[in-house]
């Protein structure tokens, strides 16, 4: 089969009170990409959401309409998430990085992309674009992961998109967000709290629960023991 994979990170500053950074991903067939993002934007306008969703625009006002998003990926049996979460505080770079905390944040991309990787497999990799110190950092990530999936599956491409001209990529910022908020955090009560929770019961479990294994299910949660 082949598949697109919507990418997004959050939190990934390194400021104190962001101690937890998440990288989620977005899986879904490739040849329902078009249907989806109808539905998805369809679905958008009829709850009154007309600008470009994301986690960091979740209010009181917006709640329910956002609580709307969130079924809309549980109740989709194609759509599955994965989003990886590192505690930033025992990122030891100059060890294991070379000094370069950016290498290391693409290095835990690998990680979140290469245990989805199935035999047999095409996939189309979208990452939001983020402006890099490294020139090269896309194109190293693409060979390493087509380096690790030599003679099983094929990368077909790697590449950035602007969010904002996509709507499952801002599902997957959605998400992403909401698992690095509650990783981190969240006032309560409030809206974004709110949200996360209820993440959680359609996840069935606290999104502060990290999965056992990084196996393939609807909403995997791997926070990396370091």
């Amino acid at each position: 089969m082949e598949y697109v994979v919507y990418c997004d990170e959050s939190r990934h500053d390194q400021s104190p009170e962001n101690r937890y950074m998440s990288i989620g991903s977005l899986w879904l067939p490739r040849n329902l990409k078009l249907e989806l993002t109808k539905q998805f934007r369809n679905l958008r306008e009829v709850v009154r959401l007309r600008g470009e969703v994301k986690w960091s625009k979740v209010s009181g006002r917006k709640l329910d309409a956002y609580k709307k998003l969130v079924d809309f990926f549980f109740d989709e049996q194609t759509l599955c998430f994965r989003v990886i979460v590192v505690d930033q505080s025992k990122v030891d770079a100059q060890r294991f990085h070379g000094g370069d905390r950016e290498l290391g944040f693409y290095k835990f991309y690998f990680e979140l992309l290469e245990k989805w990787i199935v035999a047999e497999n095409r996939y189309l990799v979208l990452l939001d674009f983020k402006k890099n110190k490294g020139a090269n950092r896309y194109t190293t990530l693409r060979r390493f992961l087509e380096n690790k999936a030599k003679g099983r599956a094929w990368i077909d491409d790697l590449t950035v998109i602007d969010s904002y001209e996509s709507p499952l990529a801002q599902l997957s910022d959605l998400l992403t967000g909401g698992v690095a908020a509650t990783w981190c955090g969240l006032n309560t009560p409030s809206p974004k709290a709110s949200l996360a929770a209820y993440i959680g019961e359609r996840r069935g479990a606290s999104l502060r629960v990290s999965d056992p294994s990084p196996a393939i299910t609807k909403f995997n949660v791997f926070c990396i023991n370091l």
